[in-house]
């Protein structure tokens, strides 16, 4: 699973690093625009929350499927 954040979009909320801290602190520390999620089945419905409430819909997951998309972008 990836995660991508559209860091022009990134207005430092934290919403993502409060709701899901394990996933999101090192993308606070790095601010890479696309990264790997070393444990997607751990982290989730917590991914899809932090997607769900991004105030500015920065944050978008990939799950590499063929289909679907990569959530919201």
């Amino acid at each position: 699973m990836r995660i991508i954040i559209k860091k022009e979009m990134c207005i430092g909320c934290e919403i993502c690093v409060n709701t899901c801290p394990e996933v999101f602190m090192e993308w606070g520390l790095y601010m890479r625009a696309a990264f790997e999620v070393k444990e997607p089945g751990r982290f989730k419905t917590l991914i899809e929350r932090v997607i769900e409430n991004c105030p500015v819909h920065a944050i978008s997951m990939d799950t590499g499927e063929a289909e679907g998309g990569g959530g919201r972008g």
